[in-house]
């Protein structure tokens, strides 16, 4: 059975926010006959996502505030929303349900090269992280900057997951869509999230490329 999506929390919840999980609980409000869509679902909230899950709420037999559209903890459990994947079996995000708040090289001077290095992945302290693909853990370790940190070896490149409040593996083979860690904030993090970084293999920092998969 596929791994449910956690709740995301209402914020997340948004004009504007793009995800693949906003895609997946889509096609299952369509599956449960709640669908209001014209064309998609797709991966940016709108109106019609929120029409639907009213819908989908008040199927439930929810009512006045409790049938907004916007989902809570208990309306999203009922949904059952299937973590999303893309082809292949990668996992669609290192932080599922999340999507990315601060994108590569954005241009800073809170950042040691002027610019970010990573694409930062905002979610609760505790938020699972997971193997992107399948590989190994290259390193294990904790600095000033990234805080408690792990490397996923994978197609001659290294994936650096850091500011993590907890590691679930310290070494050896992963597999894609496993846990690895959790969100947290340590280092030098204004918040918690996950900083997820790409490299060529044992490329330094700075030698980071659009961290794609």
């Amino acid at each position: 059975m596929p791994t449910q999506v956690p709740f995301p929390g209402v914020a997340f919840f948004h004009k504007g926010q793009r995800s693949p999980v906003i895609t997946a609980m889509g096609k299952r409000l369509v599956a449960e006959g709640c669908g209001k869509y014209r064309t998609g679902p797709g991966p940016e909230w709108t109106d019609v996502d929120q029409q639907s899950f009213a819908a989908w709420q008040r199927k439930l037999r929810f009512e006045g505030a409790d049938a907004d559209g916007i989902p809570g903890r208990v309306s999203w459990d009922e949904l059952h929303v299937p973590a999303a994947t893309t082809p292949g079996g990668r996992v669609a995000s290192p932080v599922p349900g999340r999507g990315v708040t601060t994108p590569h090289n954005k241009k800073g001077p809170q950042w040691i090269l002027g610019r970010h290095t990573g694409a930062d992945y905002a979610a609760p302290k505790g938020a699972e992280c997971v193997a992107v693909l399948s590989g190994s853990i290259a390193r294990s370790g904790r600095d000033g900057s990234f805080g408690e940190f792990l490397v996923l070896r994978a197609g001659g490149f290294d994936f650096y997951y850091c500011h993590l409040s907890r590691k679930t593996v310290e070494g050896g083979s992963v597999r894609a869509g496993q846990k690895m860690g959790e969100v947290g904030s340590t280092g030098h993090a204004s918040g918690p999230h996950l900083h997820f970084e790409k490299r060529p293999a044992h490329g330094g920092f700075g030698s980071d490329v659009p961290p794609k998969w």
